[in-house]
């Protein structure tokens, strides 16, 4: 059986709350375990905070459609935005054997996204990025 759900969020910090509630209402639904939904919650905030912040260069509305998807004990996260591309996957990960003051700022969430995932993937398509995130549960 296939249970999903579909969100049209505003490229507005707010909507990040909003789409972990719904995160959370659609994996009770579904009697996902709390470990696994923890996981995909880090990782939908981490990208959904990365969107607002960077994805635009401008000031107007934006729509980033996120769908939520359980299917053969695996829950699947796809989030497509009209956002400047860019790749997440191609992003170098963070030298943690540097003190904490000699790293550069940023990359450390996109490390966690990776981490706590079972399997990430990106794709641009026309204007749009795509990012689907998987976690078994």
């Amino acid at each position: 059986m296939i249970d999903q759900l579909e969100l049209s969020l505003r490229n507005q910090p707010s909507e990040i709350a909003r789409a972990q509630d719904e995160l959370e209402r659609f994996a009770a639904r579904n009697a996902v375990p709390k470990r696994p939904l923890h996981d995909v919650q880090l990782a939908l905030e981490e990208h959904l905070a990365n969107l607002v912040r960077h994805a635009y260069s401008d000031d107007r509305e934006h729509r980033i459609q996120v769908q939520f998807q359980l299917e053969q004990h695996q829950l699947r996260v796809e989030v497509e935005d009209d956002g400047k591309p860019f790749n997440p996957l191609e992003q170098p990960p963070p030298d943690l054997s540097l003190p904490l003051d000699q790293r550069p700022i940023g990359g450390l969430g996109l490390h966690m996204i990776r981490k706590s995932l079972d399997h990430v993937e990106y794709r641009r398509v026309e204007t749009h990025n795509i990012l689907v995130m998987i976690k078994r549960v």
